[in-house]
């Protein structure tokens, strides 16, 4: 079942409620109210280690073939943050040696 977020209209509570697609929205713990409305907030949902790097590297390696180094060494140093592995080290450092060779040739 899916889990929505509410923000009562009465006393401004936000809640999560699970329930079907199909269902009535929940009345508010908080005050019993029964004017709530959708939060619409981001989705969240875990990836394995090996699939995360796939994805990180497929990434990666479409900005350099679409000719977009600048946004492939800055993908590679935010992805950086919050993945510590050597492959990712490398495509930062990578990342910026393409990004230096493409400024020596432009001036």
């Amino acid at each position: 079942m899916p889990l929505y977020d509410y923000r009562c209209e009465d006393c401004n509570h936000v809640f999560e409620a699970m329930h079907g697609i199909d269902e009535p929205p929940p009345t508010c713990p908080n005050c019993g109210g029964k004017r709530v409305s959708k939060i619409i907030t981001t989705i969240s949902f875990k990836v394995d280690h090996g699939e995360r790097l796939s994805r990180i590297e497929k990434r990666y390696k479409d900005y350099i073939r679409w000719g977009k180094y600048k946004d492939a060494a800055k993908f590679a140093e935010k992805a950086a943050q919050y993945v510590k592995h050597d492959k990712v080290k490398r495509m930062v450092e990578e990342g910026k040696e393409r990004l230096l060779k493409k400024k020596r040739k432009i001036y």
